[in-house]
């Protein structure tokens, strides 16, 4: 049995995937984000506050699905299975990162700023930077966030149907540090890297109304993850059922077909 990593084990890893995620991140994702950030402005006809306010709420909704996702595959029994029919298993944390890492592009692009690689990397170190302490943190609140998810969540099917609080917890996580991510970068691109400041004070500056709206978002994501589960387990069940029914009708026709004559 191997035994638990340590801190500063889990501390080298996790920096170790920062940095291998931040050296993947080049000119082209830049560009891209600088095409997303000109459609919604389009589309949506957002400026300033409100387009990085809804860049900030897409990324939170997008690494919520996944910390639901990935936490759901560990606590369901077979949801593996059914998440193939929806939203797809995913356990690599770099999923998320890499999410939060196109955020940090994005909100540069929201407020004109344009980067070379050199100014990128640095802006996503500056604003992804984590430790060990800071995710104790976030995961700290982020039980919290699940908690009072689950209370505006009392009595319907769907707290019934999955192991609500846990998942939330990890839907929270993300959501709280994508936010939290989003916030940091624009301050930064706003007011400079001094203006970033720690992530406790980053957590800190989140209380009151901030916290009421990511409860709401989370419930969001909790409510689309309900659906697409009870959609995938329909689905899933249908074409279990589908399979069996051609496997009976295979082995009937092989054990009751009728002897061939001489």
């Amino acid at each position: 049995m191997a035994e638990p990593l340590s801190s500063l084990d889990q501390t080298n890893m996790l920096d170790a995937l920062v940095d291998r995620t931040l050296r993947t991140v080049n000119e082209a994702d830049a560009a891209a984000a600088v095409q997303r950030v000109a459609a919604i402005r389009t589309q949506r006809r957002l400026q300033d506050d409100a387009l990085v306010e809804h860049l900030i709420r897409q990324k939170a909704n997008q690494t919520g699905m996944v910390g639901a996702v990935t936490s759901a595959a560990a606590l369901i029994p077979g949801f593996g299975s059914v998440a193939a029919f929806t939203v797809g298993v995913v356990t690599d944390v770099g999923v998320t990162l890499r999410l939060q890492s196109e955020l940090v592009l994005e909100i540069a692009a929201a407020r004109e700023r344009t980067l070379t690689p050199t100014e990128a990397r640095n802006a996503l170190l500056v604003v992804t930077g984590l430790n060990m302490g800071a995710e104790q943190l976030v995961n700290q609140a982020s039980r919290k966030l699940a908690e009072k998810a689950a209370e505006r969540f009392a009595g319907r099917a769907i707290v019934k149907a999955i192991p609500f609080v846990g998942i939330a917890i990890s839907a929270g996580a993300n959501i709280l540090m994508t936010y939290m991510i989003g916030r940091r970068a624009d301050a930064y691109f706003q007011l400079g890297p001094e203006a970033v400041g720690d992530w406790s004070d980053s957590l800190r500056a989140i209380t009151g109304l901030d916290e009421r709206k990511l409860v709401a978002w989370l419930g969001d994501v909790m409510q689309d993850f309900g659906r697409a589960f009870v959609g995938g387990a329909r689905r899933f069940g249908r074409a279990t059922q589908d399979a069996a029914h051609r496997a009976g009708d295979a082995v009937a026709a092989h054990l009751f077909r009728r002897p061939r004559r001489a």
